[in-house]
């Protein structure tokens, strides 16, 4: 009887949390995930480039939440128009008890364009980008972490012995996961006062796959990723090298019902710091509801630091939660994130000069505007 009462508790307690168990988490370090964000990322640098993000969300809060991701980018747009990109995500929640895997290939088709603004205008350019996503995905349960009642006994304190119990279903099934992405860069003016707009759209788990776990199924529903951003740039002490942006956007994730807004603004205080400030909530037509949580940004960019053509960005930031669940309660979350662009080593036959757009070590797609 016991043994059976302890399986009812189990599955009971996974019942509750069936559809929290199958959204995604959502990074405030966006600049570093484009893969994440958006499939038609993939490549987005034409060069060899690698990611990786950590994420830490409320330390105070029983069950910390840990997601980590890392991705690959490459491709060579002198000879053709496609990129790849790797992707890879782990989630763990409940106290360390479950966690999600992910692993994916991105394929993205890169189309440039040119456009005038004006009869007299120079000539500007464009891109647009596709992108299709297919990978597997899967859940664990880690039974060593989970505590039972027949563990418990009033002549003693604290845990003693191993549970009655018996160990069930440790994994998922093993799940194919689709997505798929839009995206569009626009440049409005190079020189001393270059402008760009960055957009785009992307749909994850088109296929709504279904995850078995404990006998019962739970399809992952989509979720939907829009950003839009712009950047302004302006040349500093007569020096064209020495080429600053300040950068304005906006992010939307929504899925089962849940959405999340922030909206940022960034500075390159110089050659090698960038900083930014963001804010994030959940309505985003109800001005009169709480800002969910304040985040600061400092990104480092050591690419001249080093004297390499590689370029290394280390980025840190913080969610100082402002909203009713207060600071005291969750401590916050932070994150912290590399991208290395190794130059050069690309899939090209034969080897290019780059000709890097300064100002976007933040790792947004302008860089890729190469004709």
């Amino acid at each position: 009887m016991l043994r059976l009462l302890g399986r009812l508790l189990v599955f009971l307690g996974f019942l509750p949390g069936a559809s929290l168990m199958a959204q995604d988490p959502v990074f405030a370090q966006y600049y570093l995930n484009q893969n994440y964000l958006n499939p038609a990322f993939a490549g987005y640098t034409n060069d060899l480039t690698v990611n990786f993000n950590s994420r830490a969300q409320y330390f105070r809060v029983p069950g910390l939440l840990m997601s980590h991701i890392a991705s690959v980018n490459i491709s060579c747009e002198d000879e053709t128009r496609l990129g790849i990109g790797v992707l890879a995500y782990n989630h763990i929640e409940g106290e360390g008890y479950l966690s999600t895997t992910n692993l994916s290939g991105q394929l993205s088709a890169n189309f440039p364009f040119k456009f005038k603004t004006g009869i007299r205008s120079r000539m500007n350019k464009g891109l647009i980008a596709g992108g299709v996503q297919f990978g597997l995905g899967q859940k664990h349960l880690n039974w060593d972490r989970l505590t039972f009642s027949d563990q418990f006994t009033p002549y003693a304190s604290g845990v003693q012995g191993p549970s009655n119990v018996m160990q069930q279903q440790r994994s998922s099934n093993l799940f194919l996961d689709a997505s798929l992405g839009i995206r569009a860069s626009l440049e409005f003016g190079t020189g001393r006062r270059p402008k760009f707009l960055s957009l785009g759209a992307s749909v994850f788990h088109i296929n709504r796959p279904v995850q078995t776990f404990f006998e019962s199924e739970v399809p992952l529903e989509p979720r939907y990723s829009f950003y839009l951003f712009s950047y302004f740039g302006s040349v500093r002490g007569g020096r064209t090298k020495d080429l600053r942006y300040w950068t304005f956007g906006a992010l939307a994730d929504y899925q089962q019902g849940l959405q999340s807004h922030t909206f940022s603004l960034y500075k390159d205080a110089n050659e090698l710091l960038t900083v930014g400030f963001s804010l994030r909530r959940q309505e985003f037509i109800f001005i009169d509801r709480n800002i969910d949580a304040v985040i600061p940004h400092v990104m480092f960019h050591l690419n001249d630091f080093n004297k390499s053509k590689d370029d290394l960005t280390i980025s840190i930031s913080y969610e100082w939660t402002v909203s009713t669940l207060g600071e005291e309660q969750t401590f916050g979350t932070a994150e912290i994130g590399i991208k290395w662009r190794f130059a050069g080593r690309n899939l090209c036959r034969k080897r290019m000069k780059l000709c890097k757009v300064k100002g976007f070590d933040m790792g947004h797609d302008m860089p890729n505007i190469y004709f």
